[in-house]
């Protein structure tokens, strides 16, 4: 199941000569708790920026899909 969140902060890195990124967001229901994810770009949207508004697709709380809400 999807949860709604808020990306804080996007920090973005190579690994190997693929592109990573390094995620701070908080869940829509949780503002207050700030989390911390790494993800390849294959599983994120293209260009993920400071601010927007996320659907996280997680698996005991490992992130699998990131998709920008709207």
């Amino acid at each position: 199941m999807a949860r709604e969140a808020v990306i804080h902060r996007v920090n973005p890195y190579l690994l190997h000569g693929e592109q990573y990124y390094e995620i701070l967001y908080s869940y829509t229901n949780e503002p207050d708790t700030l989390r911390q994810s790494r993800i390849a770009h294959t599983n994120i949207y293209s260009d993920p920026q400071e601010g927007d508004q996320v659907l996280i697709e997680a698996v005991l709380n490992v992130i699998m899909e990131i998709k920008k809400k709207g």
